[in-house]
């Protein structure tokens, strides 16, 4: 169950990303604003859910869980658009999405929140590195910057922090008032950190939509920000019905679902997106999706 939950959700987050890549890459990043917008329109869709919820309440006793799971992933979204602006997207985004499960696997190790066998763990690693060197088949070599490097780390991080202590508030609450909490605390963070830091400015600056071509940017930005924040949803649940860690490292598969993505729209729909495919480099994204599944299968038996 929480496996296929995890395959659609980073389906999702796959488009989400084929969205990013070009979006970013092609525009001035304000990590403040994009922080503070993905942050606010989680917290509207999280809101939703209320209405399949009849037991949701204030958890007192479950409160500082709550803060540090629900700031760290606010500072998480913050240092990875930081990371982004000062790097490469193509570097951060697979950096960040395969070193996070490590730290995932450390901090749930060290706060007891679960435990692998060697299979698992090796299962683990397994689909981290067929990840990351899947992202990177085809691109030039590049070298990040020491301030790119600390932004990707303190992404990893921040985001390992908000999963593992969101798995613990899923083990002692409902999904749905955990996971709403999370989302409300993440956009007061995000509130007070815009007017303390004085980026409110920034933040709420929409002169840019009245272009035709920011109106379209900003379309396309919902858009990636609609299926991120529906992957975000199901990731997480699948997370409160199975590992934190393995969840976090299968996010790796969302890589192959970019791949796939960007060979139908290439091959079909030229208008929307065009990008080479050479032949030299099929056969190493052939050998590291079967590095990848190779992990998949290993968790699964």
């Amino acid at each position: 169950m929480w496996f296929i939950i995890a395959f659609i959700a980073f389906f999702l987050l796959a488009i989400a990303a084929v969205i990013d890549k070009f979006l970013l890459t092609k525009s001035r990043i304000v990590p403040v604003s994009y922080a503070f917008y993905a942050v606010f329109l989680g917290a509207l869709a999280s809101s939703a859910l209320l209405f399949f919820s009849r037991d949701f309440y204030f958890p007192q006793a479950e409160l500082g869980t709550l803060v540090m799971g629900g700031v760290a992933f606010y500072f998480g979204l913050y240092f990875l658009f930081l990371a982004v602006q000062k790097s490469e997207v193509s570097k951060v985004n697979p950096l960040s999405i395969s070193l996070t499960p490590l730290f995932v696997f450390l901090l749930s190790l060290f706060l007891a929140v679960e435990f692998f066998s060697a299979p698992k763990f090796l299962a683990i690693l397994l689909i981290i590195l067929g990840s990351y060197f899947l992202s990177q088949v085809g691109l030039p070599k590049t070298r990040l910057t020491s301030q790119g490097w600390l932004f990707i780390l303190a992404t990893c991080l921040m985001f390992a922090v908000s999963n593992t202590f969101s798995k613990i508030a899923y083990n002692e609450l409902s999904f749905i008032t955990a996971f709403v909490w999370l989302r409300w605390i993440s956009l007061a963070t995000a509130l007070i950190f815009t007017v303390v830091f004085g980026g409110w400015r920034a933040a709420l600056d929409l002169k840019e939509i009245e272009t035709k071509k920011n109106r379209q940017k900003w379309l396309a930005f919902a858009i990636g920000q609609a299926a991120g924040g529906l992957g975000v949803i199901l990731m997480q649940y699948a997370i409160s019905l199975g590992s934190v860690t393995i969840v976090t490292a299968l996010n790796g598969l969302q890589f192959f679902f970019v791949m796939l993505i960007v060979y139908v729209l290439s091959k079909f729909y030229p208008q929307i997106l065009r990008e080479d495919i050479q032949r030299r480099f099929v056969w190493q994204k052939v050998f590291w999706s079967l590095v990848i599944f190779s992990g998949v299968m290993i968790i699964l038996i």
